[in-house]
């Protein structure tokens, strides 16, 4: 420093932030801070960035490492290397030195990445090992311990956990929580019982996570690979933890009781065919109806309310679900072998262009090696290479979710053979309450609408698959006939604007 004749100022000072994600570039490290600071103009141009080596500025991939390098240089601010007793400015930057310190980046992500490879084959040698039954850490949920390789049950803490279940059967998540807090004299929060009722460790699974980063370099957990079964010991019944998760995932958060006589297994799922509008629900003891809203207002467009009995409604539907096998429909329009190759396809590709990359990484370092002139286009090959791949890895995660969503279906489709719906449609007591909810909730996964046709008298069924049905007043459903539909409906469009001309 007395060299140059410059002064230290060490008020932003990172002391080992990890520069491999990005994390002390993003908002919350050093080099981050240093850069607002920049940008604001509050740290003045020609000012000198002390970096003790390239690894401390960046071990990110190349493309980011690069992005910071050059906004520092364009910003006005001299980067020091320290241990290369070097000087980077953009006024005197030359191509050498710039694919030196490219160079230097994909080292220094290289043995990042080597250290990140070496983790990952001992995350996986311990998942193994959780899969055959073997206890690798000590770290467990709170109702357990581990002491001589086994593990311990807390059965005080356990048994308040099976109170807060039974609790949520039938109360709100704030209700729940609030009496369970007045049993045992405790301050659970509204979050940590939430968390505790969703917790599948209860049931003895164990859901293995890496840390992984985001593109700030924020730490984040995501789950990888499938869940074990049975890892933990299962303190909670399975079939008393899926109805809590159907009761919880059916009400708004922090609501109360259900109203028993009310609760409407089409709930979010039926429209008005004319207008559109949310239909209601209503049951007025001996006669229950649906109506649409909008008719109650005069919004709707179909003269006067509009309302269909609720008997009407539930037994049409039924009969519908007992007389064809919607397995079978299910499977009409669904492309699951298709987005199968079309993942495959979409691996293949980023396989190809990961080798790319690697191969011309290599090709790089060799012409560094060996004195050789890089050509000033290769920054722009390698930049269109790594976005390629972030392009490739978007599409694949679209296309998983769309294979996840089809696979769901089929698995509601199972659930909902269990529950004898139309014995419980009217029944009032807390288990029909509660398998009402959960019919609701799979048939979610399974419908996307069901719109009441008030005109013609019809139900309209649309699947999630894309199949589409009607069902008519005494029949079984018949296929969608799209035109035949359409034609109705602009016939009676074209008299209601006649009326009102």
């Amino acid at each position: 420093m007395a060299k140059h004749g410059l002064e230290v100022d060490r008020h932003l000072e990172d002391a080992g932030t990890s520069a491999f994600h990005g994390k002390h570039a993003g908002s919350d490290g050093v080099l981050g801070q240093f850069l607002k600071e920049v940008r604001k103009g509050e740290i003045e141009k020609g000012s000198y960035l002390l970096i003790e080596n390239f690894d401390r500025l960046s071990r990110d991939k190349i493309v980011r490492s690069n992005k910071i390098f050059t906004d520092l240089l364009f910003s006005g601010i001299k980067i020091v290397i320290l241990d290369k007793n070097k000087i980077y400015d953009a006024d005197n930057l030359d191509f050498g030195d710039w694919i030196t310190a490219l160079v230097e980046f994909e080292r220094a992500n290289a043995e990042s990445q080597r250290k990140s490879d070496f983790s990952s084959k001992a995350w996986k040698l311990n998942r193994d090992k959780m899969h055959n039954g073997e206890i690798v850490t000590k770290k467990v949920p709170t109702w357990l311990k581990v002491e001589n390789n086994t593990f311990i049950i807390d059965e005080v803490k356990i048994d308040r956990i099976r109170t807060l279940f039974r609790l949520s059967l039938s109360k709100g998540l704030q209700e729940a929580t609030k009496e369970y807090n007045t049993l045992y004299g405790e301050k659970l929060a509204i979050h940590q019982a939430q968390y505790l009722l969703g917790n599948r460790k209860l049931i003895g699974e164990h859901q293995p996570q890496k840390i992984h980063y985001n593109e700030n370099g924020r730490l984040i957990r995501k789950d990888e690979g499938n869940p074990i079964p049975n890892y933990y010991p299962q303190v909670i019944d399975e079939d008393l933890f899926l109805k809590v998760q159907s009761v919880i995932t059916s009400r708004k958060p922090f609501s109360g009781r259900y109203s028993a006589q009310r609760y409407n297994v089409f709930r979010d799922l039926i429209f008005c065919r004319f207008c559109g509008g949310t239909i209601r629900y209503m049951n007025k003891g001996e006669r229950d109806y649906f109506i649409c809203t909008n008719s109650m207002t005069g919004k709707c467009g179909l003269k006067g309310q509009q309302s269909i009995r609720g008997k009407k409604v539930f037994g049409r539907f039924f009969k519908f679900t007992n007389g064809i096998n919607i397995g079978t429909l299910l499977e009409e329009n669904t492309n699951a072998d298709e987005i199968k190759n079309e993942l495959m396809k979409l691996e293949n590709q980023k396989n190809k262009i990961s080798n790319r990359l690697d191969d011309f990484k290599s090709q790089i370092k060799k012409m560094v090696m060996e004195g050789e002139t890089i050509p000033e286009t290769y920054n722009e090959i390698i930049v269109d290479l790594e976005n390629s791949i972030i392009k490739y890895d978007a599409e694949i995660e679209i296309k998983n979710k769309e294979l996840d969503k089809i696979i769901s279906s089929f698995r509601s489709f199972y659930d909902l053979q269990g529950i004898d719906i139309e014995k419980i449609i009217y029944d009032k007591s807390q288990e029909a309450i509660e398998k009402r909810v959960q019919y609701n909730n799979e048939l979610k996964n399974i419908i996307k609408k069901i719109q009441i046709d008030y005109l013609n008298d019809i139900l309209h069924v649309e699947f999630s698959n894309g199949v589409n049905r009607h069902i008519l007043n005494d029949e079984l459903a018949n296929e969608y006939n799209k035109d035949e539909i359409e034609n109705s409906w602009a016939s009676v469009v074209k008299s209601i604007a006649q009326k009102t001309n």
